[in-house]
């Protein structure tokens, strides 16, 4: 049996056609009747609610002029903008490149001649003894980064042993005459050259020192400083006295023996190279090395930006 409202009267212009609708089994005891079920009035009139937006589907619907849309950079032709471009771009790279370096020259401490080589310093010292080359190559590498260093022999006219600042001044520039003059080196190469003397600073106190000079002729540059004083038994200095003859030539810039020679044949279990070590504790070594790298960066300092970046 259909049941309608009393709004579906004939005629009415808000009436709708219904659906049949659907029919519920009513079981009884005995018989089973199909009872309808009422339908629910529905009216053309009553919209349904709309679907609620989130806030980013609702500002999505927004139209914004396109001049008003910024621009997102482009990135330059060629250039990575990747993960392995972020990290070339920062300091990574150069501390994973100097920690392979420092593992290296760890390894086998000769690397770091081959490693540091190179780059616009090309040095030439007027020796080829390891102790006055390694440590200037040292310092130099240490205050440019990369230098190329090399010994040439090269002598002076001076006494074994010179004598106060000036024989070790002079000693060290006849070392760079002599050198230039033989046309072994380019002439507009920097060169370093290192003479040790000994001087007394006070009465009976003597001490062992060395004279370092640089000259750039194509900078104009022309620097001169001395390493740190190494004090020297007095008995030594007495047997190198007594070993120079009164007419030894070269007497007016010091002495037949040098100081290494004479403490060699007293002690014979002490090298020539190394008594500074022996009797101080600093080999002569550490001690160029420092008086280099001063030298290195007053150097830099004077030399124009554009030719030591």
């Amino acid at each position: 049996m259909n049941v309608s409202s009393s709004a579906e009267k004939e005629g009415s212009p808000l009436s709708t056609p219904q659906r049949p609708s659907p029919v519920s089994a009513i079981s009884t005891p005995g018989s089973a009747v199909a009872t309808p079920v009422p339908s629910q009035p529905t009216s053309s009139s009553i919209a349904a609610p709309a679907p609620i937006q989130s806030p980013y589907e609702a500002s999505a619907q927004i139209e914004v002029p396109a001049e008003m849309i910024p621009v997102s950079p482009q990135s330059p032709a060629g250039q990575d903008t990747g993960l392995f471009g972020w990290i070339s771009g920062n300091k990574i790279m150069s501390k994973v490149k100097s920690s392979m370096e420092t593992m290296i020259t760890t390894l086998d401490p000769g690397m770091k001649e081959v490693i540091k080589s190179g780059g616009d310093i090309d040095i030439v010292v007027t020796s080829s003894n390891e102790n006055k080359v390694g440590a200037v190559r040292e310092a130099f590498q240490h205050v440019f980064g990369r230098a190329t260093v090399s010994g040439v022999e090269s002598q002076a006219t001076t006494a074994a042993q010179p004598v106060g600042f000036t024989a070790g001044l002079k000693g060290a520039e006849e070392r760079v005459q002599n050198l230039r003059q033989q046309g072994t080196i380019p002439e507009d190469i920097p060169v370093v050259s290192l003479e040790g003397f000994i001087i007394e600073t006070l009465p009976d106190r003597w001490f062992e020192m060395t004279c370092l000079i640089l000259r750039d002729p194509s900078h104009r540059v022309e620097l001169q400083t001395f390493s740190q004083p190494t004090p020297i038994p007095t008995e030594y200095i007495l047997k190198a006295q007594d070993s120079t003859a009164s007419d030894y030539p070269l007497r007016w810039s010091g002495l037949a023996k040098s100081i290494g020679q004479v403490i060699e044949e007293t002690n014979p279990h002490i090298g020539h190279s190394d008594w500074q070590n022996a009797l101080t504790g600093i080999s002569r070594r550490e001690s160029l090395c420092m008086a280099s790298r001063q030298l290195a960066f007053m150097y830099k300092e004077r030399l124009p930006t554009s030719f030591v970046s």
